[in-house]
């Protein structure tokens, strides 16, 4: 199916492999372990960071005869261990970096980048091998029911029909697919087969942590036409960015239910996006029964189909006997994409893999545990389970396999794990224990506990500590009883650094919550591994720092994260003028100005209320940092934002916000952009006024209540009044005494100019937040001489000074995201500069 030597085979960032290259390549590592002692039915570990050379491992275990086990570098020491243990791996395939990171083991180890030179001494030709269809061509491990995981081997014919001459998909040398889901997860083989098997390109994505931004500038770079997501992962982009899709011809998408509103919002949006529902377990070569959903979404649940080429299905009853049409039955599938089993299992490969009484003779059918019934028009629908097995965000995961870590710890006598969705769309593991007679059973020790065990998608996100278990009236457990985790934050302690400032905002953004403490743990909170996903992809965008997804595990507060993280680039200050409060986002960006202090730190309280493709920037004053640097009006000031902000984004319409002063510099940056011919699709401005000739600023002293009495305060009492301000959490809680003479200077100064300035005349709508409890009306009136468009007025129920508090930032937030999400098109091609942020600026 190669359409000639010389295509290009696999790309990964800035490197690519042509088949010739990727043959030639793959051949010298076959011949290296054939010398190992790698044949038919020998295992190879295989642990390497996502690169060209994991494909070239791929295929020279292959070559060799092997079987590949994929080894996550992030799963803990002991499970790596007990795989390579369980699996008799001769040899583990490795890289020098992550050498140090492994267990021992007895057999031999490749290093695939140190020991190269070696390596490429060997011929170039393919080695002979004995090998058949039905050797074994890799093992995944799955979790298992009774607390060990277990591997499923899957055979090269196995893979050969899941990927050739398909029923479900079209594949064809010119497509392009994109290798996004880990080595470790069954997708891998779709991806990875789907590409190399049929001459088409392969696109690795460059990292575990999926971030959106980057997902669909690949797609649209690479050319992306055919894409697998989990259920969780599709929702996420359906919600945040349907259009990171756009290009993608064939869409598969499955794991786990998918939902009806996110279907219909693909089919609204990318019509020419063909959604395919996948579903099929690991022990069925990755998709047994696909239904490629059509545009008319007429149903009330995505159902999962019909058997793909080379396939059988049954909906069987306790007898074995096939159930009538719409009646339940547990499914079985059979066909060519069975494995052979389970890896050193043999009653329980006889348990699950049977006898199939309609197929030929000896062949054999897989009980999948699931429950479905057929349509009248021969559609399957997916039902439920007939055990307690989980699926959660594409993963299977067995309670049990849980619940036996949790019971190895000596402070616990019982244990039990569910998946609550206590909130639509929110899906989390909760585990339950009772302590043993006289121990005390620590949800944090017990949580770090089994992430020294098991892989991050099995950690759970809350963990409660119970006096006794629910039980039924005959004695079993009553997971329905079962109460929900407390997830309300303690906020004991609030952040003292400008990290963990910016980190409670992020956690809380993630998390949907109002506030948090450093205390707080990010997983007692409701945190998974998807969101942490997210939080990790935001943390990465604001604070320009990269973590690997156990840092998180490691350190799930804001205090234990802030002293574990590298602080990264230390050239940026948190006083620059240019301050990215969420740099990432596809959409136009909403552009903040500081009020009369100078410091825009408080305009992140907005992050989690406003629409996740709208980057938001704030300006801070230059005289913080450089006090010889205040404009001599706001005329001038705003000239010299503007020219920061047409940097990031040079051309219009614009979105500008600000607060008291620094609404007025917002309305005059408005002008100015008119005056050259830009648009401004969005000027919202918070209790803020102009001053009528000959009379004193609105409020022009008091940007906030305790500083209206900065501009009196002496040199000697600075400390004391930094102090307060860290309590009152109005302003960053770093600032040192020269900072804060520089805010007292500046704020002065701000208010001399808010009395000289005289508004030019505004062409559009303005958007005039007002605080209503103050002490005299607000002004509304004095806008209306310089406004050709419509003023509309909304009413916030605080005072000047509380404007920007949680609650008011809330009310304004629901009301400016919904101006936003009218906005809901992607940046124009002379645009694009804002996606790299405020590098250059």
């Amino acid at each position: 199916a190669v359409r000639t030597p010389d295509a290009i085979a696999v790309v990964f960032e800035g490197e690519s492999l042509t088949y010739r290259e990727l043959d030639a390549r793959s051949n010298q590592l076959a011949h290296h372990l054939r010398i190992l002692g790698v044949g038919p039915e020998s295992v190879v570990g295989l642990c390497v960071e996502r690169s060209a050379e994991m494909i070239v491992g791929l295929l020279g275990i292959l070559k060799a005869g092997g079987a590949y086990l994929p080894l996550d570098p992030a799963y803990p020491p002991e499970r790596l261990a007990f795989m390579l243990e369980d699996a008799g791996a001769a040899v583990l395939l490795t890289q020098s970096a992550l050498r140090d990171r492994l267990p021992s083991h007895r057999g031999a180890t490749v290093l695939i980048d140190a020991d190269w030179p070696a390596i490429a001494r060997h011929p170039q030709t393919s080695p002979r091998t004995n090998l058949s269809s039905h050797n074994t061509a890799y093992i995944i491990y799955t979790s298992g029911s009774t607390g060990t995981p277990k591997g499923v081997g899957v055979s090269h014919r196995n893979i050969v029909r899941l990927v050739r001459e398909a029923n479900y998909v079209a594949l064809t040398p010119d497509d392009v697919f994109l290798h996004l889901a880990p080595l470790s997860f069954d997708a891998s083989t779709f991806e990875i087969w789907g590409a190399l098997l049929n001459g088409a390109k392969l696109v690795l994505y460059p990292d575990t942590v999926i971030d959106l931004a980057r997902l669909r500038r690949i797609i649209a770079a690479a050319g992306i036409s055919v894409l697998w997501l989990t259920a969780a992962l599709f929702e996420r982009v359906i919600d945040e960015d349907v259009t990171a899709l756009s290009g993608v011809k064939q869409l598969l998408a499955g794991g786990d239910v998918l939902s009806v509103a996110h279907v219909r919002k693909l089919a609204e949006a990318l019509p020419a996006c063909q959604l395919i529902n996948g579903y099929g377990p690991t022990e069925g070569t990755t998709f047994s029964v696909c239904y490629a959903v059509p545009k008319a979404t007429d149903f009330d649940a995505v159902p999962i189909g019909r058997p793909i080429s080379n396939a059988q299905v049954y909906v069987l009853d306790t007898g074995l006997q096939p159930v009538p049409p719409s009646a339940v039955g547990e499914l079985y599938i059979a066909g060519a994409g069975i494995a052979r089993g389970y890896l050193n299992r043999p009653g329980l490969t006889a348990e699950r893999f049977v006898a199939d009484p309609f197929g030929l003779a000896g062949s054999r059918m897989y009980r999948t545990g699931d429950l479905a019934r057929w349509r009248s028009d021969g559609v399957l629908e997916f039902i439920g389970r007939v055990d307690q097995q989980l699926k959660l965000r594409g993963f299977r995961i067995e309670p049990g396999e849980i619940e036996a870590v949790l019971m190895r710890h000596p402070s616990v006598a019982q244990a039990a794990v569910i998946a609550r969705e206590d909130h639509p769309g929110q899906k989390q593991l909760v585990a339950y224990v009772v302590a043993a007679a006289g121990q005390h059973a620590d949800a944090g020790e017990l949580r770090a506990d089994v992430g020294r065990s098991l892989p991050d998608y099995m950690v759970p996100s809350a963990l409660v500590v119970l006096e006794r278990m629910p039980l039924t009236p005959n004695g079993k457990l009553d997971r329905r009883a079962l109460p929900a985790p407390d997830l309300t934050p303690r906020v004991a302690r609030l952040p003292r650094t400008p990290q963990e400032r910016a980190l409670c905002g992020l956690f809380a953004e993630v998390l949907g919550l109002e506030r948090l403490g450093i205390d707080d743990s990010f997983f007692e909170l409701g945190g998974h591994s998807l969101l942490a996903t997210q939080l990790i992809s935001r943390i990465r965008a604001t604070l320009h720092i990269e973590i690997p997804m156990r840092s998180l595990f490691e350190a799930p507060t804001v205090e234990a994260l802030a002293t574990h993280l590298d602080r990264g680039d230390q050239t940026r200050s948190d006083f620059d003028t240019m301050l990215p409060i969420r740099p990432d986002g596809l959409f136009r960006p909403l552009f903040c100005i500081h009020p009369g202090a100078g410091i825009s730190w408080i305009y992140s309280r907005f992050i989690r209320h406003l629409p996740a493709g709208h980057p938001i920037y704030a300006l801070q004053a230059r005289s913080i940092v450089r006090p010889e640097m205040f404009p001599h009006s706001i005329e001038d000031m705003a000239a010299d934002y503007l020219n920061l902000i047409r940097q990031i984004q040079p051309a219009g319409p614009y979105n500008l916000l600000g607060v008291s002063f620094g609404g007025l510099v917002a309305y005059e940056i408005a002008t100015q952009l008119q005056s050259v011919g830009q648009d401004v699709s969005l000027l919202a401005l918070l209790d803020s006024y102009p001053v009528p000739r000959n009379s004193s600023p609105h409020n022009g002293g008091a940007e906030f209540e305790n500083e209206a009495e900065l501009i009196d305060v002496e040199d000697d009492a600075i400390r004391a009044a930094i102090d307060s301000l860290r309590r009152d959490g109005q302003i960053l809680p770093s600032l040192e005494g020269h900072h804060y003479v520089a805010i007292k200077d500046t704020l002065k100064k701000s208010v001399r100019l808010m009395g000289k300035y005289v508004p030019h005349q505004f062409h559009g709508d303005m958007l005039l937040f007002t605080a209503t409890a103050g002490p005299a009306a607000p002004p509304v009136d004095d806008w209306r001489p310089y406004i050709d468009g419509e003023i509309t007025v909304h009413r916030i129920d605080c005072t000047h000074a509380t404007i920007m508090e949680v609650g008011p930032v809330a009310e304004i937030g629901t009301v400016l995201a919904a101006e936003l999400s009218k906005q809901q098109l992607p940046l124009n091609s002379t645009s694009k500069e804002v996606q790299r942020g405020y590098q250059s600026v």
